[in-house]
């Protein structure tokens, strides 16, 4: 019982918190789409693409070592 009570409240101050985090008094613009230029097009797509091939080679490396060598 008190485990749900407890976990009720967390919640509730956690809510209480976030919504005090709101910035007031900003201007907010219309977003818009990413224009496909050549460099928005390196930074955003081509980059994290080979960041996250590299982790995979890199943990595929790491537990082919560690098969290796006991």
């Amino acid at each position: 019982m008190y485990r749900k009570l407890i976990s009720s409240m967390f919640f509730i101050l956690l809510r209480i918190q976030s919504g005090a985090q709101a910035p007031d008094f900003v201007p907010y613009g219309e977003p818009e789409p990413l224009e496909l230029t050549l460099t928005n097009i390196i930074v955003f797509i081509v980059i994290p693409v080979l960041i996250i091939f590299g982790y995979f080679l890199y943990r595929r490396k790491k537990n082919n070592n560690r098969r290796k060598n006991p």
